[in-house]
């Protein structure tokens, strides 16, 4: 429940109290009261004293949400509230963090390691897998529980505008806003274990915490900040990330492709923060369950329009955000989030993408060397060769980085790619307006 709505029913009740003493007085009263396995009616001054005490509890409990709350330690430094989302591109992706909540410890169990003479080496709880929207998930643990047995905390991970909208081609740059919706999400599928003997008291609990989230009080442990770009074609996006997989470093090293090659990386393996890019519209409509569209959303246009998106995703972990001093979800307004962004793509570096020097030439098998001369001039290898001389020779070329699969960049581009600073310099694509009339924004 929320403050408002609690101000609500608190003024709906007193007027029915208040009118029916009018009209009819206390004798006559009646109301129907839910006992748990069936309902009731209570009639007279019994009825009167039920809704009085509601009037009561409803009067405590707006004076109880109302008042500042005063949070643990590692909570309670004043932070700026959250601005207005400057506009409508980027979006949260994955979020690991965690909010200040009375509840129940979850009932997920834990693992347990002993040693060969049967000593406890050590034990630790398990995560609790909540189902959200369309099958998506999210990972909840209990933590810090206190004398009474009751957990304080809630610790949350996972894709969180997923979990709430279904997808995440597309979301919102408004953390407070995303994160809220995800935990009355997880409190509506879940309202059989968030509860308490004393139902006034849990609902005071999600309503404080719902407050903190709003007001960004909650701790953030890792972040993604993603946003996308239109390069026009499906090849364009191919030749891009080919391009970026050779040429794209930072000061840590060069780029990295996934086993699969599909996803170019900077600082793949690094605890502190990492980038990477890859085609939006092959990861929706691939094979891979985890990431491809659900079937419900085919035809709401997604797939449309990801054709010829190039996905950027920066990903914050717990170390470096300790040392930019971010701490609280206040601290990551919209604009925030896109200047961190920001700041970060400029730390990568493309260089020109050279063409195989004499000398590599020169190496190669005379065939191997006339396979790549017609592939460079545009020639499709793979209609041109018999299948096992075109595979030998593809394994050939990619030990030197030319993957002859890929159409081969263009020579009238500059350094022959589709260079980095187009991308840093573009406008991402900002969500169509279509996608919130369709619900499929969760703002």
């Amino acid at each position: 429940m929320k403050i408002q709505q609690a101000k609500q029913y608190l003024e709906v009740v007193k007027t029915q109290v208040e009118g029916t003493l009018q009209a009819i007085g206390p004798a006559k009263l009646s109301i129907m009261v839910d006992i748990g396995h069936t309902s009731v009616q209570v009639d007279g001054v019994y009825a009167l004293n039920i809704r009085r005490q509601v009037v009561d509890f409803l009067k405590q409990y707006i004076a109880d949400v109302d008042k500042p709350i005063h949070t643990a330690q590692s909570f309670a430094e004043q932070k700026q509230p959250q601005e207005a989302i400057p506009d409508n591109s980027g979006m949260i992706d994955w979020f690991r963090g965690e909010i200040l909540f009375n509840h129940e410890p979850l009932p997920s169990g834990k693992l347990i390691s002993i040693d060969s003479s049967g000593t406890l080496e050590f034990q630790s709880d398990k995560s609790f897998t909540s189902r959200g929207s369309h099958e998506s998930t999210l990972r909840l643990k209990s933590a810090n529980i206190n004398a009474d047995g009751v957990a304080t905390t809630l610790m949350i991970d996972g894709n969180i505008s997923k979990f709430v909208q279904g997808h995440n081609v597309f979301g919102s740059l408004n953390l407070n806003k995303i994160l809220l919706k995800a935990f009355n999400l997880i409190i509506q599928n879940h309202s059989d274990i968030f509860s308490y003997t004393d139902s006034f008291t849990q609902l005071k609990n999600i309503a404080q915490a719902e407050k903190r989230i709003e007001e960004g009080y909650y701790l953030v442990k890792m972040l993604d900040i993603n946003f996308i770009y239109d390069l026009g074609s499906d090849l364009a996006v191919e030749q891009w990330l080919y391009s970026a997989s050779i040429n794209a470093r930072s000061q840590s090293g060069a780029a990295t492709k996934s086993k699969k090659g599909n996803t170019v990386y900077i600082q793949q393996h690094s605890r502190r923060w990492s980038m990477k890019w890859y085609n939006k519209f092959r990861e929706i409509t691939s094979s891979n369950l985890s990431h491809r569209l659900k079937q419900e959303f085919f035809d709401s246009g997604l797939p449309k329009f990801t054709e010829g998106k190039l996905r950027s995703e920066l990903r914050l972990m717990a170390l470096e955000l300790k040392d930019l001093g971010i701490k609280f979800g206040s601290q990551l307004t919209p604009s925030v989030l896109t200047g961190l962004y920001n700041d970060y793509l400029e730390k990568i570096e493309m260089k020109p993408n050279k063409l195989l020097i004499e000398e590599e030439l020169q190496n190669l098998p005379r065939s191997v060397a006339r396979t790549y001369d017609q592939w460079k001039q545009g020639v499709d290898i793979k209609a041109s060769l018999p299948d096992r001389t075109y595979y030998r020779h593809r394994r050939s070329l990619m030990e030197i980085g030319v993957d002859i699969s890929i159409p081969p960049l263009q020579v009238d581009v500059p350094n022959n790619v589709i260079p980095m600073i187009r991308v840093i310099e573009a406008n991402p694509v900002q969500n169509p307006q279509w996608a919130y009339d369709k619900g499929l924004i969760a703002v």
